[in-house]
């Protein structure tokens, strides 16, 4: 207890891991657990884009070598400025590896293919919205309103996504490339860890949730809020800001 607070701690701080893989959504350290990086695959920077499809047929690691994770980290921030510059159009391996002076061979040691590069930047930057929002959370003090706290921290989120240039390009690119089913359990999931649960627990600690009434919070809001950072500035943007909101205070109002 803190000023009155009660400080929540970040399930991997609760459970005695690393908090490397928090931190990497902020910026920080960017340890990633992974295996070790497959040897080269023999393809040099002058090769054409269909040889290398033809070579990239070896399995991608998460890269755990400081070097290495420092090469991955500058190639998804390669595809973000070429998205918030440029547009989706625009990111291609070649382009990449150009941005940072890799070979295109290196990109695939790290990404199956561009495709997968497009969505490892999504995913980039959901980390970093939810971090932000995961430390507003923190701060929130235990007695806050429910549906205060929740509308607060609902503009927290649509503000740190639209604060990211590339994040609404991702996004569209992401919803064309990744099915539903896919993405539920990649992102999804995610946000509910570290957003919706610990938001029960630390504001509304004595309601018992059921599981699959997390899954579908974070389901509807989670599609509303995509719609909306994806949809042109204008009264219908406004108006769906309402509906989200709305949405939000009736499933915490059934959660109850």
């Amino acid at each position: 207890m803190v000023g009155g607070k009660r400080r929540y701690r970040r399930p991997e701080q609760r459970n005695g891991r690393d908090k490397t893989s928090f931190d990497t959504l902020h910026g920080k350290s960017s340890r990633l657990p992974a295996t070790m990086r497959p040897p080269p695959t023999g393809v040099n920077k002058d090769e054409s884009i269909s040889d290398m499809k033809a070579n990239a047929a070896v399995n991608t690691v998460e890269p755990q070598q400081r070097r290495a994770i420092a090469t991955r980290a500058a190639l998804l921030a390669a595809v973000e400025k070429i998205v918030a510059e440029e547009g989706i159009a625009a990111v291609t391996t070649t382009r990449v590896a150009s941005e940072t002076d890799v070979a295109v061979g290196t990109i695939y040691r790290y990404f199956a293919d561009r495709e997968a590069m497009l969505l490892a930047a999504y995913d980039e930057t959901v980390g970093r919205v939810i971090g932000i929002c995961h430390d507003a959370l923190e701060e929130l003090p235990e007695d806050a309103a429910v549906e205060k706290a929740a509308r607060h921290l609902l503009a927290i989120y649509l503000t740190a996504a639209e604060a990211i240039p590339a994040h609404a390009g991702l996004l569209a690119a992401m919803r064309s490339l990744r099915p539903i089913a896919v993405d539920q359990p990649a992102n999804q999931d995610r946000i509910i860890i570290e957003l919706i649960a610990p938001f029960f627990q630390h504001l509304m600690p004595a309601t018992a949730v059921d599981p699959l009434r997390l899954r579908l919070m974070s389901n509807v809001l989670g599609t509303l809020v995509d719609l909306y950072l994806v949809m042109p500035m204008g009264g219908d943007r406004d108006a769906l800001r309402e509906e989200i909101e709305a949405h939000l205070v009736f499933m915490l109002g059934r959660a109850a």
